[in-house]
């Protein structure tokens, strides 16, 4: 709430200066003024030409255009949430997961598993909400969750590897990631692009060094640092 206020004033004050220089409604006055979908494309377009003319005194405006409409158009999501299609309802959680609301994230997985109680995505992304909110337990049984609607589901054992590790329980975190390197290469999805195949090597390192497996722990060492020579995770 503090960051749309904020937005308003700047904007305000954007708009306020603007009315002093001319008379006609600048697109972006005019998308203010009514915020129909034709008034956004023209501001939108507007200020992206000016961006490109003049990028350090309009690229501010452009991005708070576009922070304003993408809160609007999540409000008419929020509202209308419950008669989204499933393939909606994905798409505005995750929207939601990436900008660090998990909380509302959380209340579409919660949909989604109620109608679709085998589709395993949406365990796996509640897992990922959960974890950044740091509720481990819970983070774990909707991964587990992930893991039993999809077997081969590659980076819902990487992710449950993360959250064990997180709870101290490092025997079973590694159990879990070489359980799903099994799988690797083998789900639906592309493993690189759901996961960093580097971060998930790190995380391997880390679990060999806390169960004490020194010689896995030396090889894979050696690996990376000719990979990524001088990476701060080498010297945990």
């Amino acid at each position: 709430m503090k960051i749309i206020l904020t937005a308003i004033i700047i904007l305000s004050i954007a708009l306020c200066w603007g009315n002093q220089e001319q008379k006609e409604m600048s697109p972006l006055q005019k998308y203010f003024a009514e915020q129909s979908s034709e008034n956004f494309l023209n501001a939108y377009n507007s200020l992206n030409t000016q961006v490109a003319e003049d990028e350090a005194s309009n690229s501010i405006s452009l991005a708070m255009l576009l922070f304003y409409e993408m809160e609007k158009q999540l409000k008419n999501a929020e509202e209308t949430a419950t008669d989204l299609n499933p393939g909606q309802k994905f798409q505005y959680a995750n929207l939601l997961l990436a900008l660090n609301r998990f909380e509302e994230s959380v209340k579409i997985y919660d949909m989604l598993n109620t109608a679709s109680p085998k589709w395993s995505c949406p365990w796996r992304h509640k897992g990922e909400a959960y974890f950044q909110m740091n509720e481990l337990e819970k983070a774990e049984e909707a991964l587990l969750m992930a893991i039993e609607t999809r077997e081969e589901h590659y980076d819902a054992y990487v992710m449950l590897a993360d959250v064990q590790a997180a709870l101290g329980r490092f025997d079973d975190a590694l159990k879990t990631l070489e359980l799903g390197f099994t799988y690797k290469g083998k789900d639906i999805e592309d493993p690189d692009q759901e996961v960093n195949d580097l971060d998930v090597q790190f995380l391997y390192l880390n679990l060999l060094q806390k169960n004490g497996k020194t010689t896995e722990y030396s090889t894979l060492r050696e690996k990376l640092e000719k990979i990524v020579p001088g990476d701060d995770r080498l010297n945990p």
